[in-house]
């Protein structure tokens, strides 16, 4: 009689972190859902992009804000799945979403929290219209000596010393076809953007400021503890022991401070001064542990003592001669 072959089949068992996520996402729609968007607003925006092919299935995803859209990048690294998270935006103000995307947010004021709206832009209004004039020889001396010794290949990114990118078409004879048109240019793009949570408060906004500075390191967020003089409008930032010394790897974090401290001022109007310190804290000394053979010892240090009471009787006894 033939053996049944047992069939195995992959259970996804949700863990107790997916479920609290997904219970305060839950909380956080039923909470704002019915509330619109408006012109001010700090919030968080999930976007995905994607070019408009003739053919669907040529479409290519270029922008993904949440690790499931992700997953259709041409270039998606699981193990950089947490760093997909939505972008920070203070609606209305540049610098944080493109401005088709800003407008198409506030433009008509319906728009609520969670609810999902579709843009569509033609190449003009999205990475713009491929120019002839844009593709150009260099050099390929010209190349390695401005990539610091990379050698080109088709393919290869090339940044000159105007600051232009630029992706190398061909490679030959020392000669480089290289197109300075951005990748996605003459291509129609469609955005489905939604509104997933809003920002209330002054220390949680300029706790996000702090993390979009970090690339969006969340679990860094609640540990920078702010202290504010409204007297001298002096804000203090003590930063996390434990982001320290990955800031010391990067000329002190300069460029983080001084970087943050210009956000915070700007959308900020009564903060003329942000100070950043840096505590170090004693490290908790370890905790003897004790033995589990204190009987045994404790026997042993007994069985010593008798031989040495018996040696010192010994020694007293008078010897008979």
């Amino acid at each position: 009689m033939a053996e049944k072959e047992e069939t195995i089949v992959d259970v996804d068992v949700e863990t107790d972190e997916e479920k609290e996520a997904k219970a305060a996402q839950d909380a956080l729609q039923k909470k704002l859902g019915k509330t619109k968007v408006k012109k001010g607003d700090w919030v968080f925006v999930d976007i995905m992009g994607k070019t408009i092919e003739e053919e669907e299935k040529r479409n290519i995803v270029f922008q993904a804000s949440n690790p499931e859209d992700a997953k259709l990048l041409p270039n998606y690294d699981p193990k950089k799945a947490e760093q997909y998270v939505p972008e920070l935006a203070i609606l209305g103000e540049k610098g944080f979403l493109t401005d088709n995307i800003d407008e198409a947010i506030v433009a008509d004021g319906k728009l609520k929290f969670f609810q999902e709206k579709v843009i569509k832009l033609e190449p003009a209004d999205a990475f713009g219209i491929r120019e002839g004039k844009k593709i150009e020889k260099v050099n390929a001396r010209q190349f390695i000596k401005d990539m610091d010794g990379e050698k080109p290949y088709p393919g290869a990114t090339y940044r000159d010393k105007k600051g232009r990118s630029g992706t190398v078409l061909r490679a030959n004879q020392g000669r480089l076809i290289v197109d300075f048109n951005h990748p996605l240019a003459g291509k129609k793009v469609e955005y489905t953007i939604k509104v997933t949570d809003k920002i209330e408060g002054f220390e949680n906004q300029v706790k996000t400021l702090l993390v979009r500075r970090l690339g969006g390191m969340q679990s860094m967020k609640d540990e920078f503890i702010l202290t504010m003089d409204k007297k001298t409008q002096t804000l203090e930032i003590e930063i996390p022991q434990m982001l320290m010394f990955q800031l010391a790897q990067q000329q002190g974090g300069i460029y983080f401070k001084m970087g943050t401290s210009m956000d915070i001022q700007e959308h900020f109007k009564d903060i003329e001064v942000v100070k950043f310190t840096e505590v170090f804290k004693r490290t908790p000394s370890p905790v003897p542990q004790e033995h589990d053979h204190d009987h045994d010892h404790d026997h042993d240090h007994d069985e010593e003592k008798e031989k040495v009471q018996d040696a010192e009787i010994v020694e007293d006894t008078p010897s008979e001669e």
